[in-house]
């Protein structure tokens, strides 16, 4: 029955995406986050959602009213320049077959971040799509957070089975991103239910997080939490929930929760902070080695590369950061692309933030660009020690940020036009007046 509620639901929503591609690429992004047909049971489990909405998204821009011009900016140009270099790896990779089957996953995600390029071109599409992000990870938020509590933090949370986020660090990683958008949705809710509503889901959130078991979702959520409190208005509601998760971190999480936390105090000392140093060594050895392109995608699994480039006894395995994995798999030159994507996108929030802070009409733009700083502080952070270096979101979060710098420079262009030409038009209108000696 879930199967082909999904079913009818997504076969529903095409032709509204016929007539308004905008409309399929909140679908798009329903679907690729929440992962709805991850929880069926049956045929929908399989079939290829994103992909259909994604083909039927992309056929009803190219026949639509809607402009099909990218917005060139450092950060298109650089999305663009990151997807060329990692073809080009690919076509060296050290696993070959493997490498082509991720590269083709990436490039249908960045596809769709360029269609999100070139839909999101005002404020409330930027509102909305943040809105579907929020649903369709905080879902797993607040069905995380109600579950460690329930189970007393003994067991773990994790995503969705076979999606993106199904291990406990990669959902860990998404809830720390999730976070500050919440809060931006929370500052500007004018219902009280909804604000309250987003204040309680922050909270579920946060001890989900703490219920996934991460290690490095800790970290990411300690240096969100910070940054949330610098970054943010109206700090109660932050510190509120800071305070509440924290209490639940050091009194209701268990003995083996407080016990694998703890090795971070330590962690060479442990099987998986040792291999992760070793990952480390295995990725800079390959780009040493091969510096220009890497060994491409998903060289880690190859045991010959292993035998090659890892240290002696290492124990094969994902490269848990995504600084080492870039440089293992695409070089030195793809980490400097990737770097300055992280960099140019922080610049264009920095920028928006700078420009919009002294006028009241755009304090949403201010605190957009406040809170995407934040979940990319998150990604940046969490991410030294997670293995997704390709996660859609963070890459959409990019896009998010040049379509913010654009809009948001228009608007503040457009206003300093009306303001010149304001005292213009006074005086014309003057000079036109009778002259009241004369008469």
């Amino acid at each position: 029955m879930r199967d082909i509620v999904l079913a009818l639901f997504i076969f529903g929503t095409l032709p509204c995406i016929l007539m308004r591609p905008y409309i399929g690429l909140l679908v798009w992004s329903w679907l690729g986050y929440m992962n709805p047909h991850r929880l069926c049971y049956g045929f929908a489990v399989s079939f290829p959602w994103v992909y259909l909405v994604a083909v039927v998204t992309i056929a009803s821009l190219l026949f639509s009213k809607e402009s099909k011009k990218i917005p060139w900016s450092a950060v298109s140009v650089l999305l663009l320049m990151f997807l060329l270099w990692t073809g080009l790896t690919t076509f060296y990779a050290m696993v070959p077959d493997s490498a082509w089957i991720k590269w083709q996953e990436f490039a249908k995600v960045m596809v769709m971040v360029f269609v999100t390029l070139i839909l999101v071109n005002n404020r409330e599409r930027l509102h909305w799509l943040v809105w579907m992000i929020v649903v369709s990870l905080g879902f797993y938020g607040v069905k995380g957070g109600v579950f460690t509590l329930v189970q007393g933090g003994a067991n773990h949370v994790l995503g969705p089975p076979g999606s993106f986020i199904a291990d406990n660090n990669a959902l860990a990683l998404a809830l720390c991103m999730t976070l500050p958008l919440m809060r931006y949705l929370q500052l500007h809710s004018s219902s009280k239910f909804v604000h309250v509503g987003l204040g309680f889901s922050m909270l579920f959130t946060g001890i989900a997080i703490l219920g996934t078991y991460s290690r490095g979702g800790l970290i990411g959520l300690a240096i969100v939490a910070g940054a949330l409190f610098v970054k943010s208005r109206g700090r109660l509601a932050v510190v509120l929930v800071i305070v509440v998760v924290g209490f639940a971190g050091s009194h209701f999480m268990p003995a083996q929760w407080t016990a694998r936390m703890g090795t971070l105090h330590n962690a060479q000392q442990t099987d998986s902070g040792e291999t992760r140093i070793q990952s480390w060594q295995f990725s800079a050895n390959v780009a040493l080695h091969r510096p220009l392109l890497g060994g491409g995608f998903n060289v880690y699994q190859s045991t010959p590369a292993w035998e090659s480039y890892g240290p002696e006894d290492a124990i094969p395995r994902a490269v848990h950061s995504i600084y080492f994995r870039v440089l293992g798999e695409q070089g030195f030159l793809g980490l400097a692309l990737f770097a300055a994507l992280l960099f140019a996108s922080w610049k264009n929030c920095s920028r928006v933030r700078k420009r919009s802070r002294d006028i009241p009409d755009m304090r949403w733009a201010f605190d957009m660009a406040s809170m995407l700083q934040v979940s990319l502080v998150a990604f940046m952070a969490a991410g030294t020690f997670l293995p997704m270096s390709y996660f859609d979101l963070s890459f959409q979060l990019m896009a998010l940020s040049a379509v913010l710098a654009e809009f948001c420079m228009q608007q503040i262009r457009s206003r300093q036009l009306l303001e010149l030409r304001a005292p213009k038009e006074l005086t014309a209108r003057a000079g036109k007046l009778p002259n009241p000696i004369r008469g």
